[in-house]
């Protein structure tokens, strides 16, 4: 077993002397506030405030490119989990979602509006799916995939993403469903059974769970045991992995803020035309 470090983004010696070392709530939190701004975070954020955009109230095909695009996202999480074998134990967890927006999106066409069923993936969808494709052949190409610095950077996405998604993502799913479907939920935000027995399938590897939420969720909130799952990961993080490995994954918060939120600029009519 490996003796757990400090990383580069350690706590401070004072919460380190008061708590035992917690790569969740030290290494991980510590990245992730950095990247809020001073209006969302008073006294950890050191982000500038983005420009903002013009927005507008999403429309019904706006609501289905974001689904589309997330189902590119998706399918390629989910071809990379199904054909690399350190990742195994992420197969069939209940946590898929390819399968229900293809659902969701025939829905829309058929219920809600027509031109849903032209829509091809935009801008948002295909560059997320190219990031983590460039993830997949780096862990292929190196000796151990188990032991690449990829794996900690591709699990920085996987577990952002999908368990982003299983809090704020219902979120947008109540909002958008009042706002365009007449109430209608679609099965992008639910889920087989049991929501914290899936949770604790896939917590003894997880790396990462709340990252863009950085809360405990409330018990009312039939989600994934925080406190289980920031216990199993602490065990894989500090004992398991390599200090190069853990650096990596604290490394790619950055971009899974970035492709994971570019997804939602189509709820506000950007869809990036204007960019290179």
């Amino acid at each position: 077993m490996r003796t757990r470090p400090t990383t580069r983004l350690a706590s401070t010696k004072e919460s380190m002397a008061d708590a035992p070392k917690s790569f969740v709530q030290g290494d991980l939190r510590a990245a992730a506030m950095k990247l809020h701004t001073r209006e969302q975070a008073p006294k950890e954020g050191e982000a500038e405030a983005p420009k903002r955009r013009p927005k507008r109230d999403p429309t019904v095909l706006d609501y289905a490119q974001f689904l589309l695009d997330s189902k590119v996202a998706y399918a390629e999480f989910e071809r990379i989990v199904n054909t690399q074998e350190c990742l195994k134990d992420f197969r069939n967890t209940g946590l898929e979602r390819v399968a229900a927006l293809e659902k969701d999106l025939a829905t829309l066409a058929a219920d809600f509006d027509d031109d849903v069923a032209g829509l091809e993936a935009g801008k948002f969808g295909p560059e997320y799916a190219k990031k983590l494709a460039d993830l997949d052949a780096d862990m292929s190409a190196s000796d151990n995939a188990a032991e690449s610095e990829a794996l900690g950077r591709f699990m920085c996405h996987f577990y952002n993403h999908y368990f982003a998604h299983t809090a704020g993502g219902r979120m947008i799913g109540n909002k958008m469903a009042k706002l365009l479907l007449d109430g209608k939920k679609l099965a992008f935000y639910e889920w087989d059974g049991d929501e914290k027995a899936m949770g604790a399938k896939v917590t003894p590897t997880l790396i990462l769970t709340l990252l863009l939420t950085l809360t405990l969720i409330p018990d009312s909130n039939p989600n994934p045991n925080p406190i289980q799952v920031r216990e199993n990961i602490d065990a894989m993080a500090l004992d398991a992995w390599s200090d190069a490995q853990r650096d990596a994954c604290i490394d790619e918060t950055a971009n899974t803020f970035k492709y994971s939120g570019s997804l939602l600029r189509y709820l506000s009519g950007d869809y990036g035309e204007d960019e290179a």
